[in-house]
C-alpha cells in the first residue's frame, strides 16, 4: 500500500479522493445549474442561476459527465466501456478544463473589450481555477494512481 489505508475501499482499491470530486462538481457547474433551474419553483428566484449558465460552456461540462458518472459507478461489476473510459478520465477532465480555457479566451478576446474591463474578479477565478485543476489531475500521485485502477471483477 502506498498511501494511508483510509484512501482504500472494502476492494483495496483506491478511493476517489474528496479534492476530486470538487473538481468533478466544478466541471459539472453548468451542467448542475441547468438541472436546477428545472426544480419546481415560481421562477423568480432562479432568474439569477439562469443568467449564470453560458450554453457554449456545456460542451465542457459534457466531457466531464461520463468520467463522473464512472466515478460514481466505480465498481468490480462495472461494464467494460466504464473500464476503459476511467483509464483516460485524467484525460478527458483536463481537456474539459483547457476547452473551457480556450472558449473563454475567445469570448474575451471577440468581445471588442480592453482586458480590465472584459475580464471581471469572477471570470479571473474561474481561469485561475481551471489551470489549478490541470496541475491537480497531472501533478498530483493519488489521482495518477487512481486512474491507473479500477476494481477487479469479482
Amino acid at each position: 500500500m502506498l498511501y494511508d489505508p483510509s484512501h482504500y475501499d472494502e476492494h483495496l482499491n483506491l478511493k476517489v479522493p474528496f479534492a476530486l470530486w470538487l473538481v468533478l462538481a466544478f466541471l459539472l457547474r453548468h451542467l448542475l445549474l441547468l438541472g436546477i433551474t428545472f426544480l419546481p419553483t415560481t421562477g423568480e428566484e432562479i432568474n439569477f442561476l439562469r443568467d449564470l449558465i453560458h450554453p457554449v460552456y456545456l460542451a465542457c461540462d459534457l466531457i466531464a459527465l461520463p468520467v463522473a458518472i464512472v466515478a460514481i459507478r466505480r465498481r468490480p461489476g462495472a461494464s467494460p466501456w466504464m473500464r476503459r473510459l476511467w483509464s483516460i478520465g485524467r484525460t478527458l477532465l483536463s481537456i474539459s478544463a483547457l476547452l473551457y480555457l480556450v472558449l473563454l479566451a475567445g469570448r474575451i478576446g471577440l468581445s471588442g473589450e480592453p482586458l480590465t474591463t472584459a475580464i471581471d474578479e469572477l471570470t479571473l477565478i474561474s481561469a485561475l481555477l481551471h489551470l489549478a485543476i490541470i496541475v491537480y489531475l497531472w501533478r498530483s500521485p493519488l489521482v495518477r494512481d487512481l486512474f491507473r485502477e479500477f476494481p477487479a471483477r469479482d
